[in-house]
């Protein structure tokens, strides 16, 4: 697990850790400028690795930001869809670490999709040309289109297609195991953002955030009512608006 390469001129500023969706890339992140201008941003890579489990993934996670804990900064962390399960492994392994999480259609909820389990199999037995076919047909689920300009659309696709079936596979599988330890996480006591989008087609990500937001004591959900599973890609959605707009909670920005 590595973070993706980065040239800043913010290291004065709070870090921002970045935990993609099932993409795993990091670079889904790069359209919202008012996180990279007010921030020291580091995006996450999940490395393409089959066969690795939760309680691997977040030991991985924590031996990459263990450096950054003796720079006196406040570090905000925001996972995104696979990447939020991840943010929630860590809040249980290290509560007091962060000064505040973000949490966006958090594929915590895939539980409630049995359905999706259908696709590890799929996705195993279909031909590599099959498969990249079939990412277009993903495409309306994971995006609300018509809200992304052409750039993100083809980062998008790009991205997906890049994903070999072997991972997708082991990966919602992944999503089918996951577990929240729901004692360990009442017992985080600083904020927690949570983003759902009413128009998610891939996931109940609203229903998800009602349950996230009676586990912790500090949380408030943010509803986008008109954007799909992957919003930071969305022309009007502005994580960092998003942000300011919940009181006090990017006060040191």
């Amino acid at each position: 697990m590595i973070f993706l390469p980065h040239k800043t001129t913010n290291n004065h500023k709070p870090l921002f850790i970045y935990l993609p969706g099932m993409d795993g890339s990091g670079k889904l992140l790069k359209s919202q400028k008012g996180i990279w201008e007010n921030f020291d941003v580091r995006c996450v890579a999940i490395p393409p690795s089959h066969g690795i489990h939760w309680q691997d993934l977040t030991r991985q996670l924590m031996i990459l930001i263990s450096p950054l804990l003796k720079e006196n900064r406040e570090i905000y962390l925001c996972g995104e869809s696979f990447g939020a399960c991840l943010a929630l492994k860590l809040m249980e392994n290290i509560p007091n670490l962060f000064t505040k999480v973000i949490l966006i259609n958090s594929a915590s909820a895939f539980y409630q999709r049995p359905w999706l389990n259908l696709g590890s199999y799929i996705t195993q037995m279909m031909p590599d040309f099959v498969y990249q076919g079939s990412t277009l047909i993903l495409l309306p689920f994971l995006a609300k289109l018509e809200a992304l300009n052409s750039r993100e659309r083809q980062r998008l696709l790009s991205v997906i297609a890049s994903l070999p079936p072997t991972i997708v596979s082991w990966r919602i599988n992944l999503l089918e195991k996951f577990f929240l330890n729901q004692d360990k996480l009442n017992q985080y006591k600083k904020q927690v953002l949570i983003i759902a989008s009413g128009e998610d087609k891939l996931l109940p990500s609203l229903n998800e955030a009602k349950r996230l937001n009676s586990i912790f004591s500090q949380s408030k959900i943010n509803l986008l009512p008109e954007s799909g599973h992957c919003c930071l890609l969305e022309k009007q959605v502005d994580l960092l608006k998003v942000m300011e707009n919940n009181q006090e909670f990017v006060s040191t920005v």
